[in-house]
């Protein structure tokens, strides 16, 4: 078995999420997003697929790097070829980064699951056969009906339990909010949620890099 391609498929999505000035998400109106994926094929016809921002897996970085290394390559070699990769890093001025590493390793695994039909968790020696999950909120607003006040975060950490949800993790408010970073509105929005869902529900803050370690 070998690698006969490496392509990128660029396409299309709508979405309702925006981002602020520093890069965080919010909701806000439908538009169209981009996304690429991309596709490791054999000559035995099979694939492995990865999906990654367009920027991350341009031509360049296809061309010079993924197709030089990968094509003609036994794909079950995983390790020596990311080694091959890393060792293209230091010549690629920077070109040739680690997230586009990443997406190659996590189409090289998708293949060798599909080939073996077998789930990549199960490769990588998981056993367990479910894993507790929590719901994890959006960064706090200034939107009407979005998460711009603290009994807004409670209404929302109420739905999430509906939802089966027994522990939230708050993403609470950060510049270019007006007001933020304002560690007592945080508190504010954590004993808005405790007070919505009770004393049984594990909570968690995500204080992002605000937080200063001399406080407040």
């Amino acid at each position: 078995m070998k690698i006969s391609s490496v392509e990128v498929t660029v396409f299309t999505y709508p979405t309702r999420r925006v981002s602020d000035s520093a890069g965080h998400s919010h909701p806000g109106e439908e538009s169209q997003a981009k996304m690429a994926m991309l596709t490791i094929t054999t000559d035995e016809g099979d694939c492995g697929y990865s999906f990654a921002p367009p920027e991350v897996v341009r031509p360049h970085v296809v061309n010079a790097f993924f197709r030089k290394v990968l094509i003609g390559q036994n794909p079950f070699d995983r390790e020596r070829l990311w080694q091959d990769l890393v060792h293209w890093q230091r010549g690629s001025a920077h070109q040739l980064t680690e997230r586009a590493l990443s997406f190659v390793e996590q189409a090289l695994w998708d293949l060798i699951g599909r080939k073996l039909n077998m789930p990549v968790h199960k490769l990588l020696g998981g056993f367990r056969e479910k894993v507790p999950a929590y719901g994890s909120t959006m960064c706090g607003d200034e939107l009407k009906g979005g998460l711009s006040t603290p009994d807004e975060f409670g209404q929302f950490a109420e739905k999430l339990v509906a939802r089966g949800y027994q522990a939230i993790k708050l993403h609470t408010w950060m510049p270019p909010v007006a007001f933020a970073p304002d560690p007592k509105m945080d508190i504010k929005a954590c004993a808005a949620v405790r007070e919505a869902v009770g004393p049984d529900i594990e909570l968690m803050l995500d204080g992002y890099h605000w937080y200063s370690r001399a406080g407040g």
